[in-house]
């Protein structure tokens, strides 16, 4: 019996061998400690410690930090001058409070950028800033998260807010051009040229759309297009030259030429795709300057791709003066067929989604005019336009204070005021310098709309408005004794950022006295010399 006992003890034993073997790979290990943060927001629970590496504190408060003290940076939110708002004049406006008392104060606008610097005094929630002579007393906000103020500058009511911004950093990387230099071209001595800029605003980034041409030499036009960066010395770079719309193929409406951009923006769909730019453009299938029409295309960003609207052209003038597109021999006794046409247009957003007011010069039997056109092109498939006539002429003069006609001008929007201004090419053109082709000054010109009336009503219902003339683009200003083909340069929906100056995109050219051998090799006269410049203008 005792044996037995043994051989089942042993076994037991051999039997529960695994299963010991088998418990001892699952025996609990002590758990790791767990990071608790000492640096917890109580607004927002995140970690504030930027040093801090463990993973439960990879996502940080952004929350605003609570200041002890005024030094730092200030960023403005709010200026006005006599009542009129000019904060989007500042690309960037920023104020440094050093410990020691000095005081840095950056104004960067679209012609470049101001340091002043001086000194300032704390007492109580006052800081008072000096700068020179003058002397700027800001009333100090809550915790020191912001600095105001409110008074007289140049007999002027001022009024200033900035907020305190402990995230702004001012950078040393520089730009290449200055605003008012020749912002970007070839080689003067290439066969390429560079004119009739539309320009948009989006923060520190503008987009230029233009005329030029793809090879050295060959005169067809294409729409180009460059992107400039504003940088914190005030001056901008811009990237290289993109074609970004060509004439259409032989046979089509526009088969030998597409230039005269101008865009806007908007919210434009055709079936799933929505486009957010519109742009409308010159296009011709002739050469020698006749018989030009008005298309339009779409794109989701400013470099495109473009896409033409398959009912191009939106201002037909073959239909309009009954021409025939397909035989030639049938118009030699119709007027229209020598005329100029239509072209040169100018977009402006009628409602920032899909309504747009296109104005373009006419050249026809009757005379030289502006006709205005409100189009709805919420539904690409399907336009609508609405209203169309004549831009009135009145107020509008010439280089010599004559009465003029508005032509190949651009447009653009004051909301602020509720006005709405034109800068147009001034005739007679100037016969010195062998050139009599170019303008040499430009007149910019401005109408209220009145408080109850928006852009639409007061030019497409009410026709009994003048002009005002507000300045003048010349070789004065500009330096050159050819100025022409300007375009305004404004926010994506063709209104001002600036109620007090104009920033003005123009062309400028050279004249055999400015560049004795310009064609030399076998230039075109002018048109290769054809470079963009900026310019403000006091409004």
């Amino acid at each position: 019996m005792k044996s037995i006992r043994i051989i089942a003890a042993v076994l037991l034993a051999v039997m529960l061998l695994p299963v010991l073997a088998a418990c001892s790979f699952i025996v609990p290990k002590p758990d790791e400690p767990k990071h608790e943060c000492k640096h917890v927001c109580p607004t927002c629970g995140k970690c504030t410690d930027e040093t801090c590496t463990d993973k439960v504190c990879a996502d940080k408060c952004t929350c605003p930090k609570e200041t002890t003290d005024e030094q730092g940076w200030y960023t403005l939110s709010l200026k006005t001058v006599a009542g009129t708002d000019i904060t989007d004049t500042f690309l960037t406006n920023a104020i440094r409070l050093y410990g020691d008392g000095q005081v840095d104060w950056y104004e960067i606008t679209l012609d470049g950028t101001e340091l002043s610097q001086g000194t300032y005094t704390k007492d109580g929630n006052t800081i008072t800033v000096k700068i020179g002579l003058k002397s700027y007393a800001f009333t100090v906000g809550d915790k020191y998260g912001s600095l105001e103020f409110e008074g007289k500058i140049n007999r002027k009511s001022v009024v200033m807010n900035y907020n305190r911004n402990d995230k702004f950093a001012f950078s040393d990387d520089k730009g290449q051009v200055d605003f008012s230099g020749e912002l970007f071209g070839d080689d003067i001595d290439k066969n390429f040229y560079n004119y009739c800029p539309s320009a948009m605003i989006e923060g520190r980034t503008m987009h230029v759309w233009y005329c030029s041409n793809k090879d050295d030499g060959i005169v067809t036009d294409y729409v180009a297009y460059r992107k400039g960066t504003l940088h914190d010395d005030g001056r901008w770079t811009f990237g290289d030259k993109q074609l970004v719309l060509e004439h259409g193929k032989s046979g089509q409406w526009d088969s030998r030429h597409v230039c005269d951009p101008t865009v806007v923006k908007g919210v434009f769909k055709s079936g799933t795709d929505t486009y957010n730019y519109m742009m409308a453009f010159l296009g011709c299938s002739t050469s020698n300057n006749t018989k030009n029409e008005v298309g339009v295309a779409f794109a989701k960003n400013p470099e495109g791709p473009w896409v033409k609207y398959a009912g191009n052209p939106v201002a037909d003038f073959y239909a309009d003066y009954s021409l025939s597109r397909t035989d030639s021999s049938a118009n030699s006794e119709i007027a229209a067929n020598n005329s100029w046409g239509y072209g040169q247009p100018s977009l402006i957003s009628a409602d920032k989604n899909g309504k747009v007011i296109l104005f373009y010069s006419c050249g026809v039997p009757t005379g030289t005019f502006t006709v205005a056109e409100l189009w709805d092109f919420t539904d690409i498939e399907s336009p609508v336009r609405t209203h169309k006539l004549m831009v009135s002429n009145k107020g509008i003069t010439n280089a010599s204070g004559g009465q003029d006609v508005i032509n190949n001008a651009d447009f653009a929007y004051d909301a602020q005021k509720n006005r709405l201004y034109c800068i147009k090419e001034d005739f007679p053109y100037p016969t010195g310098n062998n050139i009599n082709w170019i303008a040499g000054t430009n007149t910019v010109f401005y109408v209220d709309l009145g408080a109850s009336s928006n852009v639409a009503d007061r030019i497409f219902e009410n026709y009994n408005y003048t002009w005002v003339m507000a300045g003048k683009l010349n070789e004065g200003m500009t330096g050159f004794k050819r100025n022409h083909n300007c375009g305004i340069l404004t926010d994506p929906y063709g209104q001002l950022t600036d109620s007090t100056r104009l920033a003005v995109l123009y062309t400028m050219s050279m004249t055999p006295d400015d560049f004795p051998e310009w064609n030399k090799g076998g230039q075109w006269p002018a048109l290769h010399t054809y470079r963009i410049h900026g310019v403000m203008m006091d409004i």
